[in-house]
């Protein structure tokens, strides 16, 4: 809808005129800019929507009609509110006042994310930039609308996406870990003072494990592990990885917990009692030795591809033996971690016991 410009003679402001050029220059921006509004008016990507004070729809372009389904005939001289839902018609209502109230017309605003409503009935996500001016006494508004409803399941899906990598590499490291890997792209080692480390096996694996498929051999430990992962969340205990059927977790790394040895006793009762529900049912029987240590350690990411949490130190390779030199259904924990739980577990000294690659170590089991 076309607007006839105003020939009204301009004032003499005391300025000089510009030269002949300058006007040339100027006239030439008028044209480019004119041609610009022509495009931006003839496009069907965006919708152009112009209203005046009586807040009813007076030009309605081709993008309008692609957008939002009403043909011109059908939008002109209607009411604003035929495409904004009803939840947002007293944010409207505002905003038409607050536009009016501005002593000078606002050229273009800032570009909103808001709802539409399109023929039918049918909300969906638009970005709007709305503008105003005056002309003839009266003041007229214009909105460059755009669909942004593809923009919009594309953001979905990529968050969609960053949630299942977040989730992937939270299963592979702990989290303070995998966010510093994120922002800075490498993980430093640290150094833990007091941790301590739970290692579980089963004897006679490799009889057993030649006694079944392959196949339900891998769903069995699968099943006792998923168990195993949900036992350490209660305990607030850090899963390091599998080996084979050995059970690598620590507690007090990366967040330090006081009672780390506790929860590590703990987390291997609940174990315990996991398996003896599941051996009464069924005729695979899994016999699990526990071993638990307690000591510094070096914790960091190894390697550029495929990465993995993993503990150094020779608390690891104690912990390590407690588990190798126990026995069936017992707790095995070394001197040191006994020093820290003996106030409240009642424990039965072994005497020194043998170690491979460590020598004479006392030991201790857990009643």
């Amino acid at each position: 809808m076309a607007q006839k410009v105003s020939n009204t003679p301009i004032e003499d402001s005391g300025e000089a005129e510009p030269t002949v050029s300058e006007k040339q220059h100027i006239e030439i921006l008028i044209e480019e800019q004119i041609k610009r509004f022509q495009v931006i008016c003839s496009s069907e990507n965006d919708a152009i929507i112009t209203s005046d004070e009586s807040k009813r729809i007076l030009f309605w372009n081709k993008g309008a009609e692609i957008i939002f389904r009403y043909t011109s005939e059908e939008a002109l001289g209607k009411p604003l509110t035929l495409i904004i839902p009803g939840s947002l018609h007293h944010r409207h209502e505002e905003g038409m006042e607050r536009m009016n109230q501005r002593e000078k017309p606002r050229v273009l605003g800032s570009v909103l994310e808001l709802k539409a409503l399109r023929k039918g009935g049918e909300e969906f996500p638009i970005e709007l930039t709305l503008g105003s001016w005056d002309h003839g006494g009266k003041r007229y508004y214009s909105g460059i609308i755009r669909d942004i409803t593809e923009k919009k399941r594309a953001e979905a899906t990529i968050l969609d996406e960053k949630k299942k990598a977040d989730t992937l590499l939270l299963n592979i490291l702990p989290r303070q870990v995998a966010d510093e890997l994120k922002n800075k792209g490498k993980a430093a080692a640290k150094k833990y003072d007091q941790v301590s480390i739970l290692f579980t096996d089963f004897k006679d694996f490799t009889s057993l494990a030649s006694s079944i498929t392959p196949i339900k051999l891998v769903k069995e430990l699968n099943d006792i592990f998923g168990h195993f992962d949900e036992i350490l969340e209660v305990f607030k205990i850090e899963k390091i990885k599998t080996i084979g059927d050995a059970y690598f977790a620590a507690c007090g790394l990366p967040e330090k917990n006081r009672d780390h040895a506790i929860l590590c006793i703990e987390a291997a009762k609940q174990m315990f009692r996991y398996l003896e529900a599941r051996n009464k049912k069924s005729s695979i029987q899994w016999k699990m030795r526990a071993g638990i240590h307690s000591g510094p350690v070096v914790a960091g990411v190894l390697g550029k591809k495929k990465f993995a949490y993993d503990l150094l130190g020779d608390t690891v390779n104690t912990a390590s033996r407690m588990e190798s030199s126990g026995e069936v259904g017992k707790i095995n924990i070394s001197e040191t971690t006994y020093a820290l739980v003996r106030e409240k577990y009642k424990c039965v000294p072994r005497g020194q016991i043998n170690a491979k690659g460590k020598g004479e170590l006392n030991m201790f089991f857990v009643e």
